[in-house]
């Protein structure tokens, strides 16, 4: 069976690419051209039965972050690097002849171009670049457009400080030559190209692998009575539910096995929890869940009643946890927002500072979680009450154990109303 790629770019790129892989019968490119590259936040969801996605180079690839979170696909991009600027340079330079100081260009990082210039033993000085070197680390940047920098070159070739510009944009390069603009697209070299789509099948091949992993699910069923009639309903609604096998093993509690990909098909990729339809139907009982996965049947299961444990323990009716083979917890699936962070830790350094805080790694970990998840590094004993939904003594105490190895400090206090206790306000030192 072929793997099909889904490939987002600029039509010019799609063509490239077909040619370059028209020999390969194990691939399927299946194309979705846009014009501009934030387009593809809107044709993700058609192309989400592919099983791998593949983007020109990594500004579509940013602008997809969000949904490739939501959807799980496998996913790369043609990366910007040194041979692809490299080559670029070496044609505007030596094979039409235009000096350095005469182009203007962008790209993602310029310390590409930088160490591309250092290579060829060229100057830096009196360089017309700018790049976007926040997508490389995922930032979010509301401000950033094509626009912005179509209207940079501009500005320079009407200054006539530049005769010709390089870009890595497609978007841009369409927008330059509209205008009437010397302009060049930088080079996608078909060594790249290929490279790329080697490791999107590897990708794609690997995540199929992952998605036939065992998964093993323990159901607590919360009411008076589990009666047969109930559980027999339970049994021939979850057998469809999750294709795969249940039983009910005694005092309402069953377990059923299936495959990871079948779990993330009935979580929506562990958005959502699993049964809202089925409660919906059946308000007086309270449904409990945990979810493991797993390379063995055992493996699973160990990992299932981990996750169970973590359900039992949480203050909402009907929930769902997930424990997955490298031991991460996701959950709780059903709330507003599912966290994700690793039972067990190998950083020495978290180890210690669990260790002396007397925490668990698991409890520290996700205490981490939420730290780097805030917009900035504030919060009160409030906020740490909803996020590990615990009562408000059960935060104190969580609190007073960091404060005592000076892991957090207060910085503060707010006063919400007029009457009552001011609440503190406190940071985490080592952010």
């Amino acid at each position: 069976m072929n793997t099909q790629i889904a490939l987002f770019g600029s039509s010019a790129l799609v063509d490239q690419v077909q040619e370059y892989t028209k020999e390969l019968a194990e691939i399927s490119i299946v194309p979705f051209i846009y014009k501009n590259p934030n387009e593809v936040v809107e044709q993700i969801e058609s192309a989400k039965y592919c099983d791998v996605l593949l983007f020109s180079g990594i500004l579509p690839y940013y602008f997809a972050r969000t949904a490739l979170l939501t959807y799980k696909k496998p996913s790369v991009y043609i990366s910007n690097d040194e041979y692809m600027v490299s080559i670029s340079i070496f044609r505007l330079l030596y094979s039409e002849g235009f000096p350095l100081d005469r182009i203007s260009i962008d790209l993602p990082d310029r310390s590409i171009l930088s160490q591309c210039l250092h290579d060829f033993q060229l100057d830096e000085k009196n360089l017309w670049v700018i790049d976007y070197p926040f997508i490389l680390n995922n930032e979010v940047s509301s401000s950033f457009s094509t626009k912005e920098i179509v209207c940079y070159h501009e500005q320079l070739h009407k200054q006539g400080k530049v005769d010709i510009t390089l870009t890595s944009i497609h978007a841009v390069y369409d927008a330059l030559l509209s205008k009437g603009i010397k302009c060049q697209k930088m080079i996608d070299p078909k060594k790249n190209i290929l490279n790329t789509i080697h490791e999107a099948v590897v990708k794609s091949k690997l995540y199929q692998t992952e998605q036939s992993q065992v998964a093993v699910g323990y159901i607590l069923v919360e009411a008076e009575e589990v009666e047969d009639f109930l559980a027999h309903d339970i049994l021939l609604h979850f057998d469809s539910e999750f294709e795969g096998t249940i039983q009910y093993i005694e005092d309402g509690l069953f377990i059923f096995y299936s495959t990871r990909g079948a779990m993330e098909k009935a979580t929506s990729f562990y958005q959502t929890y699993p049964l809202n339809h089925y409660m919906n139907n059946h308000h007086l009982i309270t449904i409990k869940m945990g979810i493991g996965f797993g390379l063995t049947s055992n493996e699973a299961k160990r990992n299932a009643k981990i996750a169970l444990s973590h359900a039992e323990k949480h203050q909402s009716k009907n929930i769902a946890f997930i424990v997955t083979d490298d031991e991460r917890i996701i959950g709780p699936l059903g709330e507003k927002t599912s966290k994700e962070y690793q039972l067990k830790s190998e950083d020495k350094r978290i180890q210690e500072m669990s260790k002396k805080a007397g925490i668990s790694v698991a409890k520290f970990n996700h205490f981490l979680h939420f730290i780097n998840n805030l917009p900035v590094n504030r919060f009160t004993t409030e906020d740490i009450s909803d996020n590990f939904n615990v009562t408000r003594r059960t935060a104190e105490r969580l609190m007073k154990k960091l404060i005592e190895q000076q892991l957090v400090i207060k910085i503060g206090e707010e006063q919400l109303h007029k009457q009552g206790r001011p609440r503190a306000i406190y940071t985490f030192r080592l952010k």
